[in-house]
């Protein structure tokens, strides 16, 4: 007998910046960030979230998500 998968559902939500700017993606490893939201590129988890936090090199990183 094969067993069911357990598919689990995660939100999916967008990033802002301190400047409320959205992320669209990564340039040379760094998050880039865009006034645009149509350019938004959205996230499933929380380890996406954490290591976007990591990668970026911003003095003042205050990252914030939206849920969509």
């Amino acid at each position: 007998m094969k067993s069911k998968k357990t598919i689990t559902y995660h939100p999916k939500f967008i990033v802002l910046n301190q400047h409320a700017q959205v992320w669209c993606g990564l340039k040379g490893g760094k998050p880039v960030f865009s006034d645009n939201w149509d350019e938004a590129k959205p996230l499933e988890n929380e380890e996406q979230f954490f290591n976007l936090k990591i990668s970026a090199d911003y003095n003042d990183n205050k990252f914030e998500k939206h849920y969509l």
